[in-house]
């Protein structure tokens, strides 16, 4: 039996969290974003939300600009209060947290134990890292929680496209983003969009094997759905699963399927004591891409 397999018959539907969804807030029209999505989604889990600045600097220290730490916390968690309530979320419990220190560490700690830490995807610009936004990396990389990277561009669908599009790699790391996926879907009345992206060796054309090649690849996709996909539909028999297999870079096809999705669901997988390589650069590529929000699921 395969690990998927036996964690499908032993896994029981995880009960709903009453604790708060933990969003960082930093005063930037990105967080704002991941605020807005995160209230969608505690409203949907029946929970709270839990506001979170970090100040960069100790809590003693003199303040390098002419706002003191508490107050440009009140002014981030006025606006973020008005926000909510100027869209229809005035009606959740929220609790607001200053804290200080670095911000992905503490952001972390904060987040241990509830259902979910959300984070706006900031910055622009050439260079990878910048791109994803170093918070977004670190807390993806390391939390112990489904992490969400919402983009500052998402903007909600007038009503839900109810899919939820997973990457499936096929390795034993990633196995926790498919039951994740799975157990989502069936309590949100979702279909599962499963992709599996072959990479290409450099010897092949860009997009498509040789002919005589094809079988192969066929059959390892195969292998991939059966072994990992499989023994969670039968599992939950009435989530809806639809499979495709692509070739190409993982992060360009499942940024073309996004596009019809409310949620993308990847694992981390990714090893080494460096904070970029304990995500994983495909992992990186997606978060970098993706049109929707991206949940991060580790093992």
């Amino acid at each position: 039996m395969t690990t998927a397999a036996a964690a499908a018959e032993q896994a029981e539907p995880e009960p709903v969290e009453n604790r708060p969804v933990v969003v960082g807030l930093d005063g930037s029209p990105a967080a704002l974003v991941a605020l807005d999505w995160a209230a969608e989604e505690a409203r949907t889990r029946g929970c709270g939300l839990e506001l979170v600045y970090v100040h960069p600097g100790d809590r003693y220290a003199l303040a390098v600009i002419d706002i003191a730490p508490q107050e440009l916390a009140d002014d981030i968690f006025d606006e973020a209060l008005d926000r909510l309530a100027s869209r229809g979320f005035g009606d959740l419990e929220v609790q607001t947290v200053l804290r200080f220190g670095i911000v992905p560490r503490v952001l972390l700690r904060e987040s241990i134990g509830a259902p979910m830490l959300v984070v706006g995807r900031q910055g622009r610009g050439k260079l990878a890292e910048l791109v994803l936004g170093s918070t977004a990396l670190a807390t993806a990389a390391h939390a112990r929680v489904p992490v969400t990277v919402v983009p500052d561009t998402w903007e909600p669908g007038s009503t839900p496209r109810r899919r939820v599009l997973l990457g499936v790699d096929g390795s034993q790391r990633g196995e926790s983003a498919v039951e994740y996926a799975f157990a989502l879907a069936a309590a949100r009345g979702a279909a599962i969009v499963a992709v599996h992206v072959i990479s290409l060796p450099y010897a092949y054309p860009a997009d498509r094997p040789l002919r005589s090649d094809v079988a192969h690849f066929e059959r390892a996709a195969e292998n991939v759905f059966d072994n990992s996909v499989h023994p969670w539909r039968t599992k939950y028999p009435n989530v809806e699963v639809t499979t495709a297999t692509e070739y190409g870079h993982p992060a360009a096809i499942l940024a073309e399927y996004a596009k019809d999705v409310d949620l993308a669901v990847i694992g981390g997988r990714g090893y080494g004591r460096v904070t970029g390589m304990l995500l994983g650069s495909i992992a990186r590529s997606i978060l970098r891409q993706m049109p929707v929000p991206v949940t991060v699921v580790r093992d």
